[in-house]
């Protein structure tokens, strides 16, 4: 591993740090007028980017976090009307998990913070350096996701 690697490690952390953080996370809802804890906006924005309702195993898989840790914040915003339930057109005796109107309007409203952060931190950049970053990005966690996911799978069958 050279010390290029390791640099740019270091840039991911401190970058996934900042994102993480409990001040930062405050700054997004206020400033996206939504009072939600980080595990509900991520489910959120999850179904948003997903584009259609999801089983809860397939929200824990994509947030990679447990079922019943998705169950419990499902049931939360489900009771704060911002989700709701339908049937699952494959399993008539399952449930999908649906953004309702007003859950739609509050990811793509933190969407929209972050996606402003970000658009502001390289306004200054090049359209080229844009599309790279997006297209290094998009490649790094699809990557990541799958060479994690394969060691983990790996390990949990032994």
């Amino acid at each position: 591993m050279g010390e290029d690697l390791n640099k740019t490690v270091a840039a991911f952390r401190r970058l996934v740090t900042t994102l993480n953080r409990a001040k930062t996370h405050e700054r997004l809802t206020e400033a996206a007028g939504v009072r939600l804890d980080r595990p509900d906006v991520q489910v959120l924005v999850y179904l948003l980017d997903a584009g259609e309702p999801r089983r809860v195993g397939a929200i824990a898989e994509g947030l990679q976090v447990e079922s019943p840790h998705v169950t419990r914040h499902v049931s939360s915003l489900e009771q704060r009307g911002l989700l709701s339930r339908v049937k699952d057109p494959d399993d008539g005796r399952a449930w999908r998990i649906a953004l309702t109107d007003e859950g739609a309007a509050a990811a793509a409203s933190c969407r929209r913070v972050t996606t402003e952060w970000f658009d502001g931190a390289i306004s200054d950049w090049p359209d080229d350096e844009r599309a790279e970053l997006e297209r290094l990005l998009s490649k790094l966690s699809d990557d990541l996701c799958t060479h994690l996911q394969d060691r983990f799978a790996d390990t949990a069958a032994k």
